[in-house]
């Protein structure tokens, strides 16, 4: 006989759409618990993240109500994490702690004290254990991946272990990635003849299986695969009642047996996330080198010996992604001994919109938004006045004005550009904006997966290939730099919109991405840059005052070259621009209901304006995903000899 764990995780991101939520609800949480139900048999270890547990809440308190019915009957046993599920390893330890605290509290209100947590995207550093040991936790689940990263080999995976820092010391079980592969895309019988291929006799050993809840429904055809054609009603069925099958809990298989002995655990999280994390150029090695060994039949083999890059590379790889982690972390750190500014820093730590793999993460306008909506509110708790500091630890300073409507960051090091406008009033950062980048996947149509399709089934969401539609090709563009606020161009006068907004354009000067000196000024900001444009001198100097509703910026142009001057605006705006748009005015005004609402661009003369929407291409579970992630807004000015304008942005 051997021991089986059978578990799930259900997670929506905080910010996500209420449709979304409903959706996923109908067609994966709800019909999977009613049919558990139907099993008193069958026992499930879950974890259900906070802010899906708060829309249940408000929205189907019927379905807490089962949840607290499956606890009382023994057939649940709840797994938590932090409460906004947080990446553990990228917060404060005070955070971890009170973020576990929260989940917990909610158990107990569903009649379970809960020792166990679920560690979000598996992503583990050994100085974890304190914290979770302080959270009064005494379990964690994480890939035998990570096992085998620390040199165990697979066949030593079976049991959990114990893993000690600093003199703590936790227990860990190793989730099985074929089970991950089996269950729900190949046919039961495929699952329980590997579970039956593990009995030798050994009481203790133990397969777990413990992954997306989504998988059971909201995945492309799964929810036909699942429920319509049967596959978990017999799933349950035929594991519930196999005599070679012991189902257990999690907190019952530690009641039972001691955990095997001790591992030290390298940072890691699962197989996948090791090729999504890294750069592109060595994503797309990486791909190509796993594909190479499968060709040679050694994959398998020597895979434990495979490894690519960890979580917090996103932080190197999308700066976006980095700048925001960096900005949480500080207000973090000043709200700490207020509660309700506390609470709404703990929301900004939700995973998703941080990072990006096969779900859209990042590339999700809508996600960031929550983020940074979170990281406002806590901001405007406390005032911090104007300073200058390394805010996201990428060795240049920048330069934090605060005002009493607004947060204003530039970064004199990187065109003098403003990379943050934050406004209290709206809890928008008008400049969260991605910048368009080139990802392995654009070339390499399959992912680094280990998994053995043979026919059978429905495919997982990891073995659907996609090929980019021709009409998405021809509009893709990479941006060679993040997008901000007052970048400032110098172009040739022959230079269309189509080239620039295509990125297939020469930059004359040396001002987009230069260093600007720079000096204070009494709310606000003096930079200005002695550059060059075409090899003839040329000085940029921008002089910009926040008001109450928005900034002024006065500009000072100099050019020996005869150019076109263009001063740049990327906007967060998410009303979908199909078209680009080109047209002389004085001013514009922008209408955007789904994302930063009215404002509008004023000039003390008429400008040449050039608009059009800034689109990424990205992944999904349900194929490719072209994102309107705001639009570019820049205002043209002939240049030969001196230009002066003012630019005044307004809230509306």
């Amino acid at each position: 006989m051997v021991n089986f764990i059978f578990g799930i995780h259900n997670h929506q991101p905080l910010g996500n759409f209420g449709w979304v939520f409903e959706d996923a609800y109908n067609r994966s949480y709800r019909p999977f618990m009613e049919i558990l139900e139907e099993y008193p048999n069958m026992k499930v270890a879950v974890h259900i993240s906070g802010p899906l547990l708060e829309w249940l809440d408000e929205n189907k308190p019927d379905y807490i109500d089962l949840l607290r019915s499956l606890v009382s009957k023994g057939q649940l046993e709840i797994v938590v994490a932090g409460f906004y599920e947080p990446v553990l390893a990228a917060i404060p330890k005070e955070d971890r702690i009170e973020q576990i605290k929260l989940l917990k509290d909610f158990a107990k209100k569903l009649g379970y004290d809960a020792k166990g947590v679920w560690l979000t995207e598996r992503v583990w550093q050994p100085e974890l254990v304190k914290s979770l040991r302080e959270a009064g936790i005494d379990y964690v689940i994480v890939d035998d991946y990570h096992f085998m990263s620390a040199g165990l080999s697979k066949e030593e995976l079976f049991w959990p272990y114990y893993t000690e820092d600093g003199g703590e010391v936790i227990a860990v079980f190793p989730i099985d990635e074929k089970l991950r592969y089996l269950i729900p895309f190949r046919p039961v019988e495929k699952t329980l003849e590997y579970l039956h291929s593990l009995d030798d006799g050994d009481e203790s050993k133990v397969a777990v299986f413990h992954d997306d809840g989504e998988k059971f429904g909201v995945w492309p055809g799964t929810y036909d695969w699942v429920y319509k054609k049967g596959w978990l009603k017999e799933f349950f069925d035929r594991v519930s009642s196999d005599e070679r099958i012991n189902l257990m809990l999690y907190s019952e298989y530690l009641q039972r047996f001691r955990p095997k002995g001790l591992v030290y655990l390298p940072i890691a999280s699962y197989f996948e996330m090791s090729e999504w994390s890294l750069p592109a150029k060595q994503a797309k090695l990486f791909v190509e080198f796993v594909e190479k060994l499968k060709e040679h039949g050694q994959f398998e083999k020597y895979r434990v010996f495979v490894r690519g890059g960890i979580w917090k590379n996103f932080f190197f790889k999308y700066p976006e992604s980095n700048y925001m982690h960096k900005r949480m972390l500080m207000v973090s750190g000043l709200v700490r001994d207020n509660p309700e500014a506390r609470h709404f820093i703990l929301k900004a730590q939700c995973n998703d919109a941080y990072w990006h793999g096969i779900f859209g993460g990042v590339y999700l306008p809508h996600l960031r938004r929550t983020i940074w909506e979170n990281i406002i509110k806590a901001n405007s708790y406390v005032f911090t006045g104007s300073f200058v500091r390394d805010i996201d630890f990428d060795g240049r300073e920048e330069v934090f004005i605060e005002s009493e409507n607004f947060f204003a960051v530039f970064k004199p090091a990187y065109g003098g550009a403003l990379f943050e406008l934050s406004s209290k009033r709206k809890a928008v950062n008008y400049n969260d904006v991605l910048a368009r980048r080139w990802e392995h996947y654009h070339e390499v149509p399959e992912a680094a997966t280990p998994e053995e399709g043979d026919g059978e089934g429905v495919a997982s969401i990891h073995e659907i290939g996609k090929k980019i539609p021709e009409e998405i090709r021809r509009e893709l563009a990479y941006d060679s730099h993040p997008r901000a606020i007052l970048q400032d161009h110098f172009l040739s006068p022959e230079t269309g919109l189509d080239d620039y907004r295509l990125a297939r354009y020469e930059e004359l000067g040396d001002f987009l991405t230069g260093a600007y000196d720079y000096s204070p000024l009494e709310g606000g900001i003096t930079l200005w840059r002695d550059g060059s444009v075409s090899g003839k001198p040329a000085r940029v100097e921008k002089s910009l005052r926040l008001t109450d509703d928005g900034f002024i910026v006065d500009y000072t142009v100099k050019s020996g070259a005869k150019v076109l001057f263009g001063a740049e605006l990327n906007l967060a705006v998410h009303s979908v621009m199909e078209e680009p748009d080109e047209f002389e005015a004085t001013a514009i005004e922008v209408n955007d209901p789904y994302g930063i609402g009215k404002v509008e661009i004023k000039l003390d003369r008429k400008a040449k304006v050039w608009k059009f929407p800034i689109k990424t291409l990205s992944q999904s579970e349900a194929g490719w995903d072209f994102i309107q992630q705001g639009v570019s807004y820049t205002v043209l000015f002939p240049v030969d000899g001196e230009l002066k304008f003012r630019l005044r942005f307004k809230e509306l």
